[in-house]
């Protein structure tokens, strides 16, 4: 110890060169572990890079497809080719853009709760110029319940999207109204729509988080809102609003009004189409007999015939003097099933493409 303490400048010294020789012997160790592992990540790279430019057979017994340049040019066309079909897809499911229908950016809930009012007493006022009946206790609102009859309130979010809701239910009534026959019976029992105002945000601590769904007790004592079990949405690719029409006609006009529906331009699919018959208080509202009633442009019914060769049709005059009667025979019609009133549900998905589905505007639901 005495001897360290006298040469205690060399000896310091020792041990400072001894601790760095170690400190080298450990990075050269492992220098030359980072340089094994790259070596093995080179060879590995080398290795794909081989399989690439040599090729794979995806089918046995197939030639080889090698990443060369006549394969990346073709890689490149396909990928155009995909893109130019992703926008046919597109304007197919958006349909003519001068008849698409957007409700007013600029709207605030004072404006659009006049214009909900303003709407649904127009479409009232239509029914009864045209003789369309509504429910006498209790007409539609046609899917604005909760706003016509609570005087003072009015959509506190997302004015775009009702007042977009607003003008399509717009669009249906219209449609539905010039489908009638004239002189046909038509009753409007409701026309609902999805209460997308009423949609909350899921927080973070939850799957979907950030992302809007419907409120559970949003429209559950509304009669004229719905949360659509089947619907053509898919969130990131295509955005619906979905609506329902109730009504009381003749097939006619339900024929008339889905062939309006789709041959109309604009970017809506009939989802569900549900029949059932008219009920014997509705039959009594618009005045209808129960009794069988001729069909438009079908013969009276003819007499029943006295005998048994007459049962398939009316029986044929008899020839005299083994002569052809000249007289053409008259071809008769009659009614076997009679002519009911039948209660239609109708579900409409207005289509469109969401712009940027990453990136929706703030309050917007997504859905």
């Amino acid at each position: 110890m005495q001897n360290f303490k006298k040469n205690l400048g060399f000896n310091l010294a020792l041990i400072a060169i001894a601790g760095l020789f170690l400190a080298g012997c450990a990075m050269a160790f492992l220098a030359y572990r980072g340089s094994t592992d790259s070596a093995l990540k080179l060879a590995k790279a080398r290795k794909e890079q081989a399989a690439l430019l040599n090729g794979h057979a995806f089918v046995p017994g197939a030639a080889a497809v090698s990443l060369n340049d006549d394969n990346v040019k073709k890689a490149a066309d396909d990928v155009k080719d995909l893109e130019s079909h992703l926008a046919s897809l597109i304007a197919l499911v958006s349909g003519n853009p001068d008849l698409a229908i957007k409700g007013k950016a600029s709207a605030n809930s004072a404006e659009l709760s006049a214009l909900l009012r303003e709407s649904v007493d127009g479409w009232r006022k239509l029914a009864a110029d045209q003789g369309i009946k509504l429910m006498p206790n209790d007409p539609t609102a046609f899917g604005f319940h909760r706003y016509i009859h609570n005087q003072g309130t009015s959509p506190k979010r997302d004015f775009q999207k009702v007042d977009q809701q607003r003008q399509i239910i717009d669009f249906i009534v219209r449609q539905l109204a010039e489908s009638r026959p004239a002189g046909s019976p038509l009753l409007i029992e409701s026309v609902d729509r999805e209460p997308v105002e009423t949609f909350v945000l899921i927080p973070e601590s939850k799957p979907g988080a950030g992302t809007y769904v419907p409120d559970a007790d949003g429209s559950k004592n509304e009669i004229d809102e719905f949360i659509p079990s089947r619907s053509l949405d898919r969130r990131g690719l295509i955005e619906s609003l979905s609506f329902r029409v109730r009504f009381v006609g003749y097939t006619p006009t339900l024929r008339t009004f889905v062939n309006k529906i789709r041959n109309s331009g604009r970017p809506v699919a009939i989802t569900t189409i549900d029949v059932g018959l008219a009920s014997k208080e509705v039959e009594k509202l618009l005045s209808i007999s129960a009794a069988p009633s001729a069909l438009p442009g079908a013969a009276a019914p003819a007499a029943a015939p006295a005998v048994l060769g007459g049962f398939f049709g009316a029986e044929e005059p008899v020839a005299t003097n083994g002569t052809k009667p000249a007289t053409p025979q008259v071809d008769q019609r009659v009614l076997v099933v009679p002519r009911k009133l039948s209660s239609f549900v109708v579900q409409i998905d207005y289509l469109s493409i969401p712009e940027k589905p990453a990136a929706a505007a703030e309050g917007e639901p997504k859905k």
